[in-house]
């Protein structure tokens, strides 16, 4: 009976060490924790059934093998492979959860189909792998491995063939092999066990405590990223349609819009500021001094208050607002060839009005196909960190003060009118920069850190826009300042928060009417946005950008859509949604007309979105 008892042992081992690292989870992220200990002890319980399907998984080949010990395979074969394979794994599950805590603390979700994506680009993901940051998940891979081998050793007995006849040997082997099929699915269910099995407390950090690190990695390298049907349809395909454009339908056909500008041909320039958030901001409500010098900016400028970002990755804040193409919760479109290049996008419309276009960046250009997709959109003229010289860098790339620095140069040699493009890189995690420490004493050292690069970056926008001033083109040029995203630091919010989302956008310049500077927009909004309210202030139409919305006319509707992973959030004037797919409900749903009319519009945008992502290598281009 030995060799049954082993693999009764090895189902127990997994399933104690699983529970290990689902409380592991929880215990290094509980700021992000409001509930009780109840709470806790009921996901451990949810998370049973894929744990058990996970054991069944990695224990298939012991079985395998025991099975062949039962019919003649030598027992000291039979406890090597198991010893060792064992061993191998469990070090690979630690290395996958250490990898989720980093993850959920950034990005406020385990792995997924965007991370691994990233797995394309290992200049960047391996040297913020192995930053200073991440030490203590090493330390925690270490433990975890160590922890899981002595714990592998204390239960397991050695392998020894059972003396049976070859009838029982045989109606054994098939019962095993029964129960490893109903472990594999989870149950007795019908449909096998999925992610969504484990979404069902109201505490995202327990949800992802209960998704089992190892099969939640495996699942997304088992399925395509390129998803061929909706997974997002609430609607017939004609309601979604209808709603959406009942969403961008203006009040009234008058065009009121509010003019900025003092020319209808400016120099455009978009500053995309790595990470900021409105947390802190002092001039949006958020914590004061980190950014004081975007303080004084915005008494010379037209500050949006209520701007919001479409996502949480560079990428996403590209598309959004050079192509109108919101964030979606799995995927994007920027990693699919044949589809980035079928976009509308800014660009195309510049070039088209003689503008000389340009983009730089401190970072590679490569990353995330950005390269390609500009290259689709015919960008002009392109700078990336091999492209110029660069003294000192972080991670990711060069220091905010010489590449603001390097595109100032570069405007002085532009011919105008120019539209151009830069980003900055030192306030992306993890925050490496080697910048003065005005912040310190935060219990959690990245939240200082964060607060560090962010005043560092903020002093190096101030002196690249007042060295702007001198130049003989700033009479004639906008400056549109604005965040790519902002990030979980340092509220330590949730992903899927209205918060999490709040960045800061300024129109600022010679271009800008004096009348609007010192100025706040109060209407709601977010990068989908800017290609509608830039072209109309210039005069040109925006027809082929139909999800941007013109929000300096005030017929136009209102409102900001963003994505988080599997889910979305609507926030409208007066109030907002947040939609969990995980748990197929909304996570801040009041029972009234106004609140049910925008879930509604949120599920139509989301289905309409994810079908055109699904559709459009089929599709002409946008040109």
């Amino acid at each position: 009976m030995k060799s049954l008892t082993l693999i009764l042992r090895l189902l127990a081992f997994w399933l104690l060490f699983f529970v290990l690292q689902q409380l592991c989870f929880v215990a290094v992220n509980l700021n992000h924790y409001q509930g009780n200990w109840t709470a806790i002890f009921k996901s451990l319980a949810t998370g049973l059934p894929m744990n058990i399907a996970t054991a069944t998984y990695l224990m298939a080949l012991p079985v395998l093998v025991c099975i062949g010990g039962c019919f003649g395979l030598p027992a000291r074969f039979v406890d090597r492979f198991i010893r060792w394979e064992t061993l191998v794994l469990i070090v690979i599950c630690s290395f996958l959860l250490a990898t989720d805590l980093g993850l959920f603390k950034v990005w406020g979700t385990k792995t997924n189909a965007k991370a691994l994506a990233y797995l394309q680009f290992p200049e960047e993901v391996l040297p913020t792998l192995f930053s200073v940051q991440n030490l203590g998940l090493f330390v925690l891979i270490a433990a975890q491995s160590v922890a899981g081998i002595w714990l592998f050793y204390k239960l397991m007995v050695p392998f020894e063939a059972p003396n049976w006849k070859p009838i029982y040997r045989i109606g054994t082997s098939l019962v095993l092999l029964g129960l490893c099929v109903l472990g594999f699915r989870g149950g007795f269910q019908k449909v096998p066990i999925n992610r969504n099995w484990v979404f069902q407390s109201e505490f995202p950090l327990l949800n992802y405590g209960a998704l089992n690190s190892f099969w939640n990695t495996a699942d997304l390298l088992m399925h395509p990223l390129e998803l061929q049907q909706n997974p997002y349809v609430f609607f017939k395909n004609e309601e979604a349609q209808a709603l959406v454009s009942l969403m961008h339908q203006p009040a009234n056909t008058t065009d009121s819009t509010t003019l900025l500008l003092t020319s209808t041909k400016p120099n455009i320039v978009i500053v995309f500021l790595e990470s900021w958030a409105a947390d802190v901001t002092g001039c949006l409500g958020g914590e004061k001094g980190v950014a004081p010098q975007f303080d004084k900016l915005a008494q010379e400028g037209l500050l949006f208050t209520r701007f919001y970002s479409t996502g949480y990755r560079t990428e996403q804040g590209y598309l959004a607002a050079l192509s109108a193409t919101p964030a979606l919760p799995v995927g994007s479109v920027i990693q699919s060839f044949g589809k980035f290049d079928k976009l509308p996008n800014l660009y195309r419309n510049f070039n088209n009005l003689g503008y000389h276009t340009s983009f730089y960046t401190g970072g590679r250009l490569f990353f995330d196909n950005i390269e390609a997709y500009l290259r689709a959109a015919g960008v002009q003229t392109m700078k990336g960190e091999n492209e110029w010289t660069i003294n000192k860098r972080t991670v990711w790339g060069a220091y905010d003060e010489e590449t603001f620095q390097m595109h100032l140069n570069e405007l002085n040699q532009t011919q105008q009118p120019f539209f151009s493009v830069m980003t900055t890189m030192t306030t992306h995690e993890w925050f490496d920069a080697d910048v003065p420490k005005v912040f310190s004493g935060d219990a959690d050292i990245v939240n200082d850190q964060y607060r560090n690069t962010v005043h560092y970056s903020d002093s190096c926008l101030y002196a690249y826009l007042e060295a702007a001033k001198s130049q003989p083109w700033y009479a004639n040029t906008l400056f549109i300042v604005l965040a790519d995203h902002a990030c979980a630091f340092p509220k330590a919010r949730n992903n899927f928060d209205v918060e999490r989302h709040h960045i800061p956008m300024l129109f600022t310049g010679g271009a800008l009417n004096n009348n609007w500077k010192g100025k706040t927009w109060n209407r709601v909004a977010s990068h989908t946005d800017i290609p509608a309210i830039l072209l109309t202030q210039l005069k040109q139409p925006s027809t082929n950008f139909p999800y941007s919305k013109n929000v300096m006319n005030p017929a136009s509707q209102s409102f900001a859509y963003y994505a988080f992973d599997n889910g979305f959030g609507m926030i409208a004037d007066s109030n907002s949604v947040i939609y969990d797919h995980n748990r197929k409900m909304m996570l801040n749903n009041q029972p009234n007309a106004a609140q049910k009319q925008l879930e509604d519009f949120g599920k139509a945008y989301l289905q309409q979105q994810f079908q055109e992502n699904i559709e459009y290598a089929t599709r002409k281009h946008k040109h």
